[in-house]
């Protein structure tokens, strides 16, 4: 009995041996804490790096006394606590941290760099244990990654949930992009500032009505913004567009014709009829085919003056310039037959000259296509034979 007792000493003996060997980490650890934003050098006084307990203490209770709020402190003192307890299972093991600068970026990360050099210039470290306070400091990952191994990550959240850490710094992120942004912040912080000046000096001078004249401008800039008109006109409007002209001049023209419309309309539901909408369409004529047919000889005449390339080539406002004129052969043909059947519809004349009127104006279309056409199509086969030659 006695031998088998001195056997189960003997046995747990070399296992507790053998767990004690299991939970030695044979390697030197630094206990690394990074303050990105330099709050101890900005709040404590204090500069980087900070090597040793005792210094990081030291640190920790200095910044804890100038700001109790910082969030570096927990972080300073999480890494003296872990240090603390993996000093007995550790080969040999230090803490230390490193500041950046208050510039967030480029600068405060090569100082992190710099600092942590000099760390392993004295400390031979095998591998570091990263302590951060949060997604601010992880952006410092990579510099530590080019220094030496990251064995671990310990992130701490002070104060607030995880959760609402990442909405602020995601936040943050866009309200700083939206700032940057002069167009988007022009949009989204330009129209408000826009309305409350122009509130204030309306009320000041007791003229609220000039509210409806700002609105009126602003809605259609915010529509001309969600549609894409703005880049339209833009595009539209270059210098050097003889379609700038005609376009206000078949602005001009649709006013006309509308004005004319607006005249001659029914005052009441019971006077609506076919033969009055009829009427309105004669009496807003010739102004607003007119209109259209202007614009579209503007645009036609842009194409054919830009209809060649820096090298006199052919481009292909030639082929955009066929394109127009066959728009203008088929608009005209069809106001002018929209133009005899209500002429027709009121009595002006007879059903014979409304049939004739037609095929005249289907034969004229048909002509403009095919004419130009053919004459796209010839320039398309220059341009090849230009090509090949």
């Amino acid at each position: 009995m006695s031998n088998r007792k001195q056997e189960k000493k003997k046995t747990k003996k070399i296992g507790r041996k053998m767990d004690r060997k299991m939970d030695k980490i044979d390697k030197k650890i630094l206990v690394l804490s990074v303050d990105r934003d330099d709050d101890l050098g900005r709040k404590a006084g204090l500069e980087g790096p900070i090597v040793g307990r005792e210094n990081v203490l030291d640190a920790a209770v200095k910044l804890g006394l100038a700001d109790p709020e910082d969030s570096d402190t927990n972080v300073l003192f999480r890494a003296l606590k872990l240090r603390d307890e993996w000093e007995p299972q550790s080969k040999k093991i230090e803490v230390a941290a490193v500041t950046g600068d208050e510039k967030v970026g480029v600068i405060s990360d090569v100082k992190v760099g710099d600092q942590l050099d000099l760390i392993l210039e004295k400390f031979k470290a095998d591998g570091v244990v990263l302590v951060t306070d949060g997604r601010e400091d992880e952006f410092i990952e990579p510099v530590i990654r080019s220094k030496t191994t990251i064995l671990s990550l310990d992130r701490i959240v002070v104060q607030q949930s995880e959760e609402l850490e990442t909405t602020y710094f995601i936040l943050q992120e866009y309200l700083h992009n939206l700032m940057e942004d002069r167009k988007v912040s022009g949009l989204i912080l330009g129209i408000p500032g826009l309305w409350v000046m122009s509130f204030c000096i309306a009320y000041y001078f007791k003229r609220l009505e000039l509210l409806y004249i700002i609105g009126g401008f602003t809605g259609f800039y915010i529509f001309s913004k969600g549609f894409g008109i703005d880049k339209i006109l833009s595009e539209e409007f270059a210098p050097g567009r003889f379609s700038i002209f005609t376009y206000l001049a078949a602005l001009l023209l649709v006013f006309v014709g509308f004005f004319n419309m607006w005249e001659h309309a029914p005052r009441t539901w019971q006077e609506i009829q076919i033969f009055r909408i009829f009427q309105l369409y004669l009496y807003a004529n010739p102004w607003i085919p007119l209109a259209v047919f202007v614009a579209l000889s503007g645009k036609t005449i842009d194409a054919y003056a830009h209809r060649t390339n820096s090298q006199g080539d052919s481009g292909k406002n030639t082929s955009v310039m066929w394109y127009y004129l066959r728009m203008w052969g088929f608009t005209l043909s069809l106001f002018f037959m929209v133009y005899q059947v209500a002429s027709h519809v009121i009595g002006a004349i007879s059903f014979e000259e409304l049939y004739m009127t037609a095929i005249v104006a289907m034969f004229f279309a048909l002509a403009v296509w095919i004419i130009s056409y053919r004459q796209e199509g010839k320039t398309e086969s220059k341009k090849e034979s230009a090509a090949k030659g």
